[in-house]
């Protein structure tokens, strides 16, 4: 049996090739040291902050801390512990400040790995610039800035992506009025309406009453009409004789009918021309 002709390099390049035979090529733009890490701060900021802060209260006061523990006795550490937890856990000022900021934190890490793995890039390599993340009462809105050579157009029908990439319920995209560079991703997380119970001031006198009990009719009776009340397009004065065995009758609307001896109605004008032709 004849050897293959195929040399090595061949068989794996046949090996690393995919099932469509395409290659994606994308170009990273050559940065300076000094902006990589001016990005780098900057994308990991919150998480940076509190780490100095962490090994700054280690240093300058965790002796202290270590000291004060052990010169009290277990239960009186115990105590401290529940009350420092259940301040933590319970609905003040601070849980609130720190449970916002780690999900804004979240949904901005979250919205870059989305349109990285989207590929919404420009020709250079570059994503679109984010430039912050607030909490709102649903959820977050972060604001992002296209770069050259990318708009709103690459957002297009990625809400849904979006929204599943950050957990969240869904996502809308806007464009700003002033800047077309600047969009607005805004990520609904929570209805604010869906916990609350709204009762209505229509139903004030049946509010109390059993389901049972509240009929049609003790709701129909706020919806009948006003018998007392005539309408001024009704109202019609006496009728007046004209002659010649005829009646006719004034309405508010000065038109006037006239009734003759054969049961024919007429319709006369305001100078008693008859216009039943033309009506």
């Amino acid at each position: 049996m004849p050897k293959s002709t195929r040399t090595r390099s061949t068989r794996r390049a046949g090996r690393g090739r995919t099932a469509t035979g395409t290659i994606e090529t994308i170009t990273r733009p050559t940065q300076s040291l000094p902006v990589q890490i001016l990005l780098v701060i900057w994308r990991w900021r919150w998480e940076l902050m509190v780490l100095v802060t962490a090994i700054y209260i280690t240093i300058a006061h965790g002796a202290k801390i270590v000291g004060y523990i052990e010169s009290n006795p277990a239960w009186l550490n115990a105590m401290l512990a529940v009350l420092v937890l259940g301040w933590i856990v319970s609905d003040n000022f601070v849980r609130r400040f720190v449970v916002n900021r780690v999900w804004c934190v979240i949904t901005r890490h979250r919205v870059r790995a989305c349109l990285v793995e989207m590929r919404t890039l420009n020709y250079s390599g570059n994503l679109p610039f984010i430039i912050a993340c607030w909490s709102t009462k649903t959820g977050q809105v972060v604001w992002v800035w296209m770069r050259p050579g990318l708009s709103m157009e690459d957002l297009d029908n990625k809400s849904e992506t979006i929204a599943s990439a950050c957990w969240a319920r869904k996502a809308n995209i806007e464009r700003s009025r002033r800047n077309a560079a600047l969009v607005r991703i805004e990520i609904d997380r929570r209805d604010p309406l869906s916990k609350q119970h709204i009762t209505s001031p229509l139903l004030d006198d049946t509010s109390d009453l059993p389901e049972a009990v509240v009929a049609d009719d003790a709701v129909m009776a706020f919806l009948t009409p006003d018998t007392d009340r005539v309408s001024d397009e009704s109202t019609t004065q006496p009728p007046a004789k004209t002659g010649a065995g005829e009646t006719r009758t004034k309405t508010s609307k000065t038109k006037y009918t006239a009734t003759v001896d054969d049961r024919a109605s007429v319709i006369l004008g305001a100078n008693g021309e008859d216009v039943s032709d033309y009506v």
